[in-house]
């Protein structure tokens, strides 16, 4: 064994293995992921997600909820900056999938998105359904509205396709970015 591998062997980075395995056991998290969001990589997500829920006979209704979710989760998540790296994480607890989707958003914008959101969570059922439509209506070929950056349209999909509030935080990263997460929740029952 020469030098550098004995540096690999005993590295820091290393000693982040287990926490973060016992985060992720701790926590019920079915799957992460980090970095970029393209066409190929929502195809193999999606595809590992349904492979983990075969192992538990999830009902079929609740993996479709859940693909749904996660399809929109990505398309928040891409923001089209090269800074643009997203993070998905698929939690699976005994009454409820969470899936959590976290991406970096302008300072500048972020009252924007969280009056959006706000107003979004008081929306009823038929409330929901109309506002994804007439937005959908209003929408120019090409061009989608955003709320700060953000797709609206993704954010009342969730919302309508969830079936509850949509939680949601912002971390302060500098004067020019914050981060920025959104958690779509879908009941078993």
């Amino acid at each position: 064994m020469d030098a550098s591998q004995a540096e690999l062997l005993h590295s820091p980075a290393l000693s982040y293995a287990y926490p973060l395995y016992r985060n992720m056991l701790d926590n019920s998290i079915v799957f992460m992921y980090h970095g970029p969001i393209t066409p190929d990589l929502i195809v193999d997500v999606l595809s590992l997600v349904e492979y983990r829920l075969g192992d538990t006979r999830e009902e079929r209704r609740i993996s479709k909820k859940l693909f749904n979710i996660m399809v929109e989760s990505f398309t928040l998540g891409d923001n089209g900056s090269q800074k643009g790296y997203a993070t998905l994480v698929v939690r699976q607890l005994p009454y409820l999938y969470a899936v959590s989707i976290g991406r970096r958003v302008r300072s500048d914008l972020v009252h924007e998105v969280k009056h959006f959101l706000d107003w979004v969570n008081t929306l009823s059922p038929d409330q929901l359904r109309e506002s994804y439509h007439q937005l959908l209506q209003a929408k120019e070929p090409g061009r989608e509205q955003l709320v700060g950056g953000v797709p609206a349209i993704s954010i009342l999909d969730l919302a309508r396709k969830s079936h509850d509030i949509l939680l949601y935080s912002f971390e302060f990263l500098s004067d020019e970015d914050s981060f920025f997460a959104l958690e779509a929740r879908i009941k078993k029952t």
